[in-house]
């Protein structure tokens, strides 16, 4: 998770950097390979350590918070720094654009790097021992437990 977050914190400081009106495309096409390739070390760990800290009855809770706050958390930096900039989010001036978003991008590339700092004191999962399940009937036959 850690190396992740550090590719996506260094794809959005690349993006503020090149960041301007009149951009060709191939300018970002690299920092989104590496902020595409984080998300993909991010999300699924993120998800596992989420579930694998709670009991079997509280996976449903656990995993609909962390799709909460995954969203929320996509959104709400990037919210404070265009407000003001773009009001009623219309643009008159690219450059306008451009002024709204290096904020934001720099805002959410810091609390990225923050996240790949904890990231790194997110305890290791513990080996998974098998459990046995209670014998099964299977019309008046007993099956012994099984590892699961």
């Amino acid at each position: 998770m850690a190396t992740g977050l550090a590719l996506q914190a260094i794809a959005l400081v690349w993006i503020d950097r090149v960041l301007a009106p009149g951009m060709p495309y191939a300018v970002v096409i690299v920092p989104f390979i590496l902020a595409g390739t984080g998300t993909a070390l991010v999300f699924s760990p993120a998800a596992n350590a989420v579930l694998a800290a709670v009991r079997s009855h509280e996976v449903g809770q656990a995993s609909g918070a962390n799709n909460a706050i995954r969203q929320v958390g996509g959104v709400f930096p990037a919210s404070p720094c265009f407000d003001g900039v773009l009001p009623a989010w219309r643009l008159r001036q690219p450059q306008q654009f451009v002024d709204g978003c290096n904020p934001a991008v720099l805002v959410g590339s810091g609390v990225v790097a923050l996240g790949a700092l904890a990231a790194l004191f997110v305890p290791g999962l513990r080996a998974l021992r098998p459990r046995t399940v209670a014998p099964v009937s299977l019309g008046g036959h007993e099956e012994a437990g099984a590892a699961v």
